[in-house]
C-alpha cells in the first residue's frame, strides 16, 4: 500500500512509470513485461468495474472510499504537459515486446 508521504509527491508528477511488480497482480518477484501504470489522478473512476473494486477491498480489507478521503487534502500537479495523455487524446498506446539478445560481458565504454 502506498503511504500518503509517497503518494503526495507522486501525485505532483501526473506521470507515468513502467512497474514490473505489480503486487495487486500478485507478483511475488520483479518478473515478466513492464505495464505503465499512471499516477493518482483526476481520471474517470468509472475505468474500473464497481464490483472488481469492491472484491478488491473485501479481500485486503481496505474501504476504496475511506482511502479517497484519506487522500482528498494531497495537491495535483500545478501544470500538465500537453502530450502527458496521448493514449485519450488519440486512444492508442504503446507496448513492448520482449526479444531475446545477446548479452555483452563488457559495457561498450569499457576497453
Amino acid at each position: 500500500m502506498v503511504v500518503k508521504p509517497e503518494l503526495e509527491n507522486l501525485a505532483k508528477t501526473y506521470g507515468k512509470f513502467w512497474c514490473t511488480w505489480q503486487v495487486d497482480r500478485g507478483d511475488r518477484l520483479p518478473l515478466g513485461l513492464p505495464a505503465i501504470m499512471m499516477s493518482p489522478q483526476p481520471v474517470d473512476s468509472g475505468m474500473v468495474k464497481p464490483d472488481l473494486v469492491e472484491k478488491r477491498d473485501q479481500k485486503y480489507n481496505i474501504s476504496t472510499n475511506d482511502l479517497k478521503a484519506s487522500r482528498v487534502e494531497i495537491p495535483e500537479s500545478e501544470w500538465i504537459n500537453p502530450v502527458a495523455d496521448y493514449w485519450k487524446q488519440n486512444g492508442k498506446g504503446f507496448a513492448i515486446d520482449v526479444e531475446p539478445t545477446e548479452m555483452k560481458k563488457r559495457a561498450p565504454f569499457h576497453e
